[in-house]
Parts: structure tokens; sequence; C-alpha cells
């Protein structure tokens, strides 16, 4: 009965969360009325990494069933076990993100994303099964996620029934946001079908044209290709057909941030 609820539950979830996202659209659309158009990114370096250890094989790994045991890099992940690696790698894009917003704030911090893993672990931050023994793979719950960012000074907000805009508000204050999306954002379009969430981008940057987002620039730590993985340049309408309504905000914790940069001033159309 509680599988069914929980499914059941799931599956409204596509139809709630743009509806009850509505009264934050409003509050974001205030907050960013009257920015001048034009490429807005947070003022640091972003570095990215993959949550795979050879990022020109996720496309195999996604698709054709790559076993992560061979993968030649693998100790990179920081575990001592081939197995371990390939257990976690395809679970880990929330944990990737965190990497890259710690080292994004702090550059000489470089935690191994195995050390994340578990230190993620010890707050049950991921649940493989439930209490019953049952397999349910659930996780990174955002207390885990928030854990993992304030023990490395980061200071994280949370937010579910959000709206795109608020990515872009966000962003605007100098906040990295770590954005729940559906896993085909990492895809090259059409793509038939797209699934709802189970997936975080860490995006940094926005264009924004006619007092509306056109386009979102971010890290994909499982984007098949080259150009979806690092700085992938996502236009609006698939960003928001991906998005689940949720994220993660990211900035250094009792320091004054700045805004986000205007890179690129743009005439309105």
């Amino acid at each position: 009965m509680a599988r069914r609820k929980a499914g059941f539950k799931a599956a409204l979830h596509p139809w709630l969360d743009p509806a009850l996202s509505l009264p934050d659209r409003w509050r974001a659309g205030r907050a960013l009325a009257g920015l001048p158009d034009g490429t807005y990114r947070v003022p640091v370096d972003v570095p990215y990494y993959a949550q795979f250890a050879s990022p020109e094989r996720i496309y195999d790994y996604i698709h054709h069933g790559y076993d992560g045991t061979q993968d030649p890099r693998w100790q990179q992940f920081g575990a001592d076990d081939p197995a371990i690696y390939a257990f976690w790698a395809p679970r880990i894009c929330a944990v990737a993100c965190i990497k890259m917003a710690v080292e994004a704030f702090y550059p000489n911090v470089q935690p191994p994303l195995w050390e994340l893993v578990k230190a993620g672990l010890e707050v049950n931050g991921y649940r493989v099964r439930d209490s019953h023994g049952r397999w349910v793979d659930q996780g990174w719950y955002y207390h885990a996620q928030a854990h993992l960012a304030n023990a490395y000074r980061l200071e994280a907000a949370g937010q579910g029934y959000v709206s795109p805009l608020s990515v872009c508000r966000y962003i605007r204050a100098g906040w990295l946001v770590g954005a729940t999306v559906s896993s085909d954002i990492g895809e090259r379009p059409p793509v038939e079908r797209l699934r709802y969430g189970g997936h975080v981008v860490l995006v940094y940057g926005f264009r924004w044209i006619n007092s509306q987002p056109a386009h979102y620039y971010l890290h994909n730590p499982s984007g098949r290709f080259p150009e979806l993985q690092s700085h992938a340049e996502i236009p609006a309408a698939r960003f928001d057909s991906c998005f689940a309504h949720r994220l993660v905000a990211l900035r250094p914790a009792g320091q004054k941030i700045q805004q986000a940069v205007l890179y690129e001033p743009s005439a309105r159309r």
C-alpha cells in the first residue's frame, strides 16, 4: 500500500508542481522586473566535474550499460574498490554539483567525490533500501546536501515549488543553483519522452531577453555529449520542460556576496 501511495504521489508531481509554483513565479518576476537584457553569470570560475570518471564514456554508461569497474579512471573517484565506484557514480549528480560549488567559491579546497559521498551517507543522505529491506534507491535528501555544503563553509537554501525564474533570481543575487531536472536535459534534442526530476545540474548563469530568460548556462554531471556537459547552453523552453520545480542554492556562508555580473549587454528587441 505504501509503495502504491508513493507511486501515485510521484505521478501527480508533473501536474501539481507547476501549479503550486505559480506564487513563486509571481514573486520572482517582481524581483527581476526591470532587469536589463544581457547575460548574467555568478562572478566566480566554476570548475566542471562529471559524476563519472570518464566523461567521454557517459553516453555508453547511460545507453549501453558500460561497466564502471572497467573505467580506466575509476580511481579518480577516490574509492579503493572499482565496484564501489561503479555503484555510486550513477547516483551522485547532486554530490558532484556540491563539489563544483565548493571549488568555485574556495578553489584551494578540493574534496574527492568519494569523501563527499561517505560524509553524506553518514547522515543517512541516501536510502538504497527501506526498513523492510526492499530496494528503493532514493536520495540525495536535502538535509544531506545542506550538511555537505555547511561542512565546506557554504550556505544552502533549499526550495520546492519554485519556478525557473527563481533560478535566475538566485543567480542574480550571486548564488549557484543546483536545479532538479529530468536527466533528459543531457540528451541531444529531440527527446521523445521526458522523465520527471531525478537529476541535478549546477546552473551558474542565464541570458535575459525581453523580461524573460532566453538561455541557462550550466554544468551537467551526466551530459551525454561534450556540449551538454561543461558550460552547456540550454534554451529556456527546454530547461523549463525539464525543470522539476526544486532547487538547492549555494553560496559562501557569512560573506558578502557579489551579484551576478552582466557579461554581455544587449539591446531590447
